[in-house]
């Protein structure tokens, strides 16, 4: 009986610590969507995070997103905007078998630039006109997701964020992102 019960601890206490058996590092990269100011930006999102224990981590953000304008009239138009931004915070997560919830604080910098070309601009403008603008602020992030694991290393990610960044007119911009994109994980605590 007493062999039993010894078999029995050492049989639980090894499931008990598999359950909580978790990575210790995560990279995530994929396609990233921002609606700011009326303007539909896509780009891309990549982040690493260092986890503490199962429940607490710090993570690494960053990303960039693009939106174009053009004009075919007379006066050519040609903008581009940019948006780039490098957070980092820490990330809660509640892990399960198959799947992953995680929310996020995330604070950091926020660079935008706008690029203007006009063909063909009336006098007093030369032709072609050139301007550029650039502002560097406060960024930051909150939101989360969830993981879905389809192995130990590997899942996929869906996440959204409300994101307040820096705009070119040398504003705050308060945005909607949302990305999608795999999830790599490696190291076990």
């Amino acid at each position: 009986m007493r062999r039993l019960l010894v078999v029995f601890s050492v049989l639980l206490s090894s499931v008990v610590l598999s359950a909580q058996e978790h990575p210790k590092y995560e990279l995530f990269g994929g396609y990233s969507y921002l609606r700011g100011e009326g303007t539909n930006f896509n780009g891309w999102e990549a982040s690493g995070a260092y986890n503490f224990n199962r429940w607490i981590g710090l993570k690494l953000d960053v990303d960039g997103h693009y939106h174009s304008d053009s004009s075919n009239s007379f006066i050519a138009f040609h903008s581009s905007q940019k948006v780039h931004d490098a957070l980092v915070g820490p990330q809660f997560s509640w892990r399960a078998h198959r799947w992953t919830l995680f929310a996020h604080t995330l604070f950091g910098f926020s660079h935008a630039s706008l690029h203007t070309r006009v063909d063909n601009a009336p006098p007093p403008f030369p032709s072609p006109f050139i301007f550029d603008e650039s502002h560097n602020d406060l960024g930051v992030a909150l939101g989360g997701g969830g993981d879905w694991n389809f192995g130990k290393r590997w899942a996929a990610r869906v996440q959204a964020d409300y994101l307040q960044s820096s705009a070119p007119n040398f504003t705050k911009s308060d945005n909607f992102r949302f990305s999608t994109g795999l999830v790599f994980r490696f190291g076990a605590h």
